[in-house]
C-alpha cells in the first residue's frame, strides 16, 4: 500500500465533503457541486491505485443500486434525455468509488474524515454567517416576511436539516464511542451546534424525523438493552421530563417559533395542505402511465422544470426516477439494513453502542424521506455518508469482524472496521 496515495486519497474525500457543504449562489453552483462529486469519485479511484482494496464480491445493496441506476439510464437514453443519462452515469461512478472506499484497510478512518470536515463546515458557518445564524436559532420574526430561516453556506432550509440533523448523529455517534471525558464533551458540544443549525433552519421534516429515530431508540433499547442501559435511559427521561416541567411554558413558546406553528402558510392551520396536494399529484402521475409506473423517467428527470410541480417525498421520487419496482427495492435495502444493523448491535448480549447509532442514521434518513427527496443522492455531505454506511454494513459480519464485538472500554472504536441551487431539483 503506498501511504502516500492513501493520505492524498483521504484528503480528497475530506474536500469533497466539505466543497458538498456549499450552496454558493450563481453560475458557479453547479461547478462546485459538479467538483465535490469529482473529488469523491477520484478519492476511490486513488484509494485503488494505493493498493490494499480486498477482493470486491458485491453485496446485495451494491448489486441492486447498481442495477437500478444502469436501468435508469437506459431509460433515459431511450426517452433521448441526455441529462439523466449522465446523472445516470455519474451515479454509478460515485457507488463504484464509494464500495471501493468501503473496502479499503483504513475504512474506519472514513468517520475521522467526514468528522473533521463536518467540523471545518461548522466553523465556515460561525465564522461566515454568525449574526445569520443567531438571529435564526432565536426565533427572530420580520414583518411581511415571517420566520427568518437560516440557510448554512447557502444550503435549502430543507436540506439542511438532513445534512445538520445527519451531522448530529453522526457526533453523538463519536459521544457514545470514545471513553476519552474531553473527546465526548467536544463530540456533544459538536451534536449540538448541527441541531441548533436544524432549528434555525425550521427543517421541522427533519426534526420530526430525529423525534421518530429517538422514538425507535428507546423502544429497542427498552426491549433488548441491558439493565444498565435501561437505567440510563430512565434517569434521561426523568431528566428530560423535570426540565421539561420546570420550563414548560418557555419551551412552548420557543417552539410555536422556531416550528413556526401560527404561519398561515406553515402552521397548524394551514392543513399540511401543501404537500398533501403535490403528494397526490406525484402518485397520480407515476399510476398515469403504465409504462411510466414500470420504467420510471431516469435519474434526475422528474424534477419541477420536467413535471411542473417539486415532488416532496423521497418514496414518490424514487418510483418517478426508476419506477415503482426498483424505487420499491430502494427503499426496503434501507429498511432491512437498518433492521439487521439493530440485530447485530445487539448480537453478543451487550449493545453495541456505535453499530447501534448507526442504525438509527438509517432509520433518520428513511424518516426524513418521506417529507423530502433526499434518500438517494449525491450531492451533499450526509447523502454520501449514508451511501457509504450502507454498503460498509451490507459487507456481512463476516468482513466487519468488530460490529460483531460490543464496544471497548479501554479505547476509541469505530463503529465497524471491515478487514475485506438552493432547492432539491438543483442538486445531483
Amino acid at each position: 500500500m503506498n501511504p502516500l496515495i492513501r493520505l492524498v486519497s483521504q484528503c480528497m474525500l475530506g474536500l469533497a465533503i466539505f466543497m458538498g457543504g456549499w450552496y454558493v449562489g450563481g453560475s458557479i453552483f453547479q461547478a462546485v457541486q459538479l467538483g465535490a462529486v469529482a473529488l469523491f469519485i477520484a478519492a476511490g479511484l486513488l484509494a485503488l491505485m494505493a493498493g490494499g482494496t480486498r477482493r470486491i464480491h458485491l453485496c446485495a445493496a451494491e448489486t441492486l443500486l447498481g442495477s437500478a441506476f444502469v436501468f435508469a439510464m437506459l431509460v433515459a437514453f431511450v426517452r433521448g434525455n441526455a441529462l439523466s443519462t449522465e446523472f445516470g452515469a455519474m451515479f454509478l461512478l460515485v457507488l463504484a468509488s464509494a464500495a471501493v472506499l468501503a473496502r479499503q484497510p483504513w475504512v474506519a478512518s472514513i468517520d475521522g474524515v467526514f468528522r473533521c470536515a463536518y467540523i471545518a463546515l461548522i466553523a465556515s458557518v460561525l465564522v461566515v454567517q454568525p449574526s445569520e445564524f443567531l438571529m435564526s436559532v432565536v426565533g427572530t420574526v420580520e414583518r411581511s416576511v415571517g420566520l427568518v430561516r437560516f440557510a448554512p453556506l447557502g444550503m435549502h432550509p430543507n436540506l439542511s436539516g438532513l445534512v445538520y440533523g445527519g451531522g448530529s448523529l453522526l457526533f453523538f455517534q463519536h459521544f457514545l464511542a470514545t471513553p476519552r471525558l474531553h473527546r465526548k464533551l467536544f463530540a456533544l458540544l459538536l451534536s449540538g451546534l448541527c441541531l441548533s443549525m436544524v432549528l434555525a433552519a425550521s427543517a421541522r421534516a427533519s426534526l420530526l424525523a430525529l423525534g421518530l429515530t429517538g422514538v425507535v431508540a428507546v423502544i429497542l433499547i427498552a426491549w433488548r438493552g441491558s439493565r444498565r442501559a435501561r437505567t440510563a435511559l430512565t434517569l434521561s427521561a426523568i431528566a428530560l421530563l423535570a426540565i421539561g416541567v420546570f420550563k414548560a411554558a418557555a419551551i412552548a413558546d420557543y417552539l410555536t417559533i422556531i416550528l413556526d406553528l401560527d404561519s398561515p402558510t406553515r402552521g397548524v392551520d394551514s392543513g399540511a395542505t401543501g404537500r398533501e396536494v403535490i403528494w397526490q399529484e406525484g402518485v397520480a402521475l407515476v399510476f398515469s402511465d403504465p409504462v411510466l409506473f414500470f420504467t420510471g423517467r431516469g435519474v434526475r428527470a422528474a424534477g419541477p422544470e420536467v413535471i411542473g410541480f417539486p415532488v416532496e417525498s423521497s418514496y414518490i421520487n424514487l418510483a418517478l426516477e426508476h419506477g415503482v419496482v426498483f424505487g420499491l427495492l430502494i427503499a426496503l435495502t434501507f429498511l432491512v439494513t437498518a433492521w439487521r444493523t439493530f440485530g447485530r448491535s445487539f448480537e453478543m448480549g451487550v449493545m453495541n453502542p456505535a453499530l447501534f447509532v448507526s442504525g438509527l442514521m438509517l432509520v433518520f434518513v428513511l424518516m426524513q424521506s418521506i417529507f423530502n427527496r433526499y434518500l438517494i443522492a449525491v450531492g451533499n455531505p450526509y447523502s454520501l455518508w449514508i451511501l457509504l454506511l450502507l454498503l460498509r454494513l451490507n459487507l456481512g459480519p463476516s468482513r466487519v469482524p468488530s460490529a460483531r464485538a460490543p464496544t471497548s472500554p479501554v479505547r476509541d472504536r469505530p463503529p465497524f472496521t471491515p478487514v475485506a441551487g438552493h432547492n432539491a431539483a438543483s442538486q445531483p
